[in-house]
């Protein structure tokens, strides 16, 4: 049998392009939720186009490279103008890229979308090189197909990515029937979700069977169904205010700038917003991500309370309520006025007007907080102007309600990286009860990214077993819970306060907190040594 299609050749570029629709149609596009199917049929058509070595000789590499980054272009731009429809309204709204340059920009965005399929192709491409034959366990299809797997499946999960979108995550669609999330984390959902794709496409191009992968498919299936995650049972309550005051970008930039009459608006709808009459008393107010317009110094607050701002002492004794605010503060041992001065904040205030601890966002978005370059940064920022170049934080930073209640904070984006919420929870003498994850998708405006955002976010919740406030400026605006379910959510766009008895419970770190990917690689080496088991019983 060919090891190959004989397809046409414009089917390299069909195929992966309606390939990358499909991926992205696995995550919500505003409202609907996506399709757990839709990934793993998208990743077929892909890799139909994509030479796997189907026999023991590793130097068995057909396709032209260039026949394979041409496929994978195509892929990476169905997946990019179905699921990141949105990158061209933010370069206008972020970095001021007027039409049609933002809609070319927003393309060009294909180039970086998938970096792990690239570093996937390259590497099989360079390991083809070396003439040497594979070890014997290599000759079976099977134990092959788990290899290709397992480190595909370690590119999604360790190379750097704008958006990690990866494919075991559309599993959340099915919640709370995915029971092993806590157990193996998204990695493992992934690693199945590739061994299948892997099966059908040696099936298509072969039609060799590969039945342990639908097998341990299916096993792996009944195991999630039938343990349903159940949210833990309350040991402390919170009572928490949801403050989504909406400021649009216009009025939050000229706010910043120093615009006086800017900045009594802001100040005035959050005042307005927090000191909303209640019917049971608060313990907590939290406004979202940068949401103080005006330039804090917590080291002066911390020694001066006198120099806390008005608003939060006022807002604290009317309402007899701690505050949780997003915000910048000065960094006091920058060199440079300009250059990684500030930092993006949170500030936990105390009901007696005192400032009790911060958090500096440590994971900083390239090109929109910072650039990638290292020592040339500096130097860059001089020319390229309208990017923050905040300072990173670098202490994992822990927080008590005045309930004594243990929590901490993730910034935006941090949220959608396991490993760093991995490792914030492990560097903690205490495990915390819940998390806030403040952010300000106002950029993106009325698109999917805000329903993509908080989709890929939940997942913390359920492999951490943590429930998670979710505080934005503009929406969506809720608390995702362990089991998958979601509290009432705010609208995107809408000015809203939202009042919760946040139930929560004490915490021991799950099997993938403690494990993390090491659960995926012993996986693997379970199922090859039942592979190769097999193998031997029936020869």
């Amino acid at each position: 049998m060919n090891k190959t299609l004989n397809h046409p050749k414009f089917f390299n570029i069909l195929l992966p392009l309606l390939g990358g629709v499909l991926y992205a149609a696995g995550f919500p596009m505003g409202e609907f939720k996506g399709l757990i199917v839709t990934p793993i049929i998208g990743l077929v058509l892909f890799f139909l186009c994509i030479d796997i070595p189907h026999s023991g000789d590793l130097k068995e590499d057909s396709n032209k490279l260039s026949s394979e980054l041409i496929a994978l272009l195509f892929f990476s731009i169905g997946y990019c103008l179905m699921g990141y429809y949105w990158i061209p309204y933010t370069l206008k709204e972020f970095g001021q890229i007027p039409f049609p340059f933002n809609q070319v920009m927003g393309l060009l965005f294909s180039l970086i979308i998938t970096p792990q399929f690239l570093f996937f192709i390259l590497i099989k491409k360079a390991i083809s090189k070396f003439r040497f034959k594979s070890h014997s366990s290599f000759q079976s299809k099977t134990n092959r197909h788990l290899i290709f797997a397992l480190f595909l499946t370690f590119l999604e999960y360790y190379t750097p990515q704008q958006f990690p979108a990866h494919l075991g995550h559309p599993w959340l669609t099915i919640a709370p029937y995915i029971g092993l999330a806590p157990l193996v984390g998204a990695p493992l959902f992934s690693f199945m979700s590739f061994w299948l794709v892997l099966a059908i496409v040696e099936f298509i191009k072969t039609r060799f069977l590969d039945k342990m992968a639908l097998i341990f498919f299916v096993i792996f299936m009944i195991f999630n169904i039938s343990m349903p995650l159940e949210r833990s049972k309350s040991t402390s309550s919170n009572s928490i205010r949801l403050v989504q005051a909406n400021i649009g970008n216009f009025m939050k930039i000229q706010s910043e700038k120093g615009s006086l009459s800017f900045m009594q608006d802001v100040y005035a709808k959050y005042y307005n917003l927090s000191t909303k009459a209640t019917k049971v008393p608060l313990d907590l107010i939290i406004w979202p991500e940068t949401a103080y317009p005006n330039l804090l110094n917590s080291e002066l607050m911390k020694t001066h309370p006198s120099s806390i701002p008005s608003i939060f002492k006022n807002i604290a004794r009317e309402m007899n309520s701690e505050l949780f605010v997003g915000g910048y503060d000065r960094n006091t041992k920058a060199k440079s006025r300009y250059f990684q001065s500030e930092y993006n904040t949170t500030f936990h205030f105390s009901e007696d007007e005192k400032l009790k601890s911060v958090y500096h966002k440590m994971k900083l978005i390239p090109f929109g907080e910072g650039l990638p370059f290292g020592p040339l940064n500096e130097f860059l920022s001089g020319f390229i102007t309208n990017v923050s170049y905040f300072a990173a934080g670098t202490d994992y930073s822990f927080f008590k309600t005045r309930n004594e209640t243990p929590f901490i904070t993730h910034i935006c984006y941090e949220i959608l990286f396991s490993w760093f919420t991995r490792n914030y929870l492990n560097s903690l003498k205490e495990q915390p009860e819940f998390i806030i994850n403040l952010t300000n998708d106002s950029w993106y405006g009325d698109t999917s990214e805000p329903y993509q955002h908080l989709y890929l976010a939940h997942w913390r919740a359920l492999e951490y077993q943590i429930p998670i406030v979710r505080m934005t400026n503009t929406g969506i605006t809720s608390i995702l819970y362990e089991d998958g379910s979601e509290s009432k959510r705010s609208a995107i766009g809408k000015e809203e306060v939202m009042d919760f008895q946040l139930e929560t419970s004490k915490r021991e770190p799950t099997l993938f907190q403690r494990f993390g990917f090491l659960i995926t690689v012993l996986a693997w080496i379970i199922f090859t040594l039942i592979g190769l088991a097999f193998r031997k019983k029936v020869n």
